[in-house]
């Protein structure tokens, strides 16, 4: 699967990389953003551990990069932070846009059992599984033997049930 860096953003001698790729357990073009430290950028052979920080309700993959500002201390410590999206984005699901707590930004990184739902509300496939390969795949400098995750709010809670 293609990923495809939007945007660089240079970071406390790293870079924050503003990403798109298709996943198949969305059903839809998702966007993540991911902080490579600068000892990715000193030695190019230097594999790093991941730090996957979810994002609380309402919120997108921008909101840790660019308010948390994790980036600081990650580059410090030569780790990679992914901040991925809350939720699938213009599925065209009827209702989708309808609440702020429930649908877009609100995918409560679970899977969907129920029609129409299930069809790309599948944030915890695409959170453990889509995303992490998408990511170890494309960029070489992550070391996927060594990944712990955190989070905000609903992304503390999705932290939690997803260990």
């Amino acid at each position: 699967m293609a990923v495809t860096t939007k945007a660089t953003i240079a970071s406390f001698g790293g870079r924050l990389l503003k990403c798109t790729h298709m996943a198949s357990t969305t059903n839809c073009e998702m966007a993540f953003n991911l902080y490579l430290p600068p000892q990715t950028l000193i030695n190019s052979l230097s594999r790093v551990p991941l730090l996957i920080y979810l994002a609380g309700l309402t919120c997108t993959g921008d909101n840790g990069a660019e308010k948390g500002f994790f980036q600081h201390a990650a580059s410090q410590k030569g780790i990679a932070v992914l901040y991925p999206d809350t939720s699938p984005r213009g599925l065209k699901i009827q209702g989708e846009d309808d609440s702020y707590d429930f649908g877009s930004g609100a995918g409560f990184y679970v899977d969907a059992t129920k029609e129409p739902w299930s069809k790309g509300y599948n944030m915890y496939s695409y959170i453990t599984s889509e995303l992490p390969k998408a990511v170890f795949d494309h960029f070489e400098q992550v070391d996927g033997s060594r990944v712990s995750i955190f989070g905000h709010s609903m992304g503390g809670h999705g932290a939690l049930t997803l260990v």
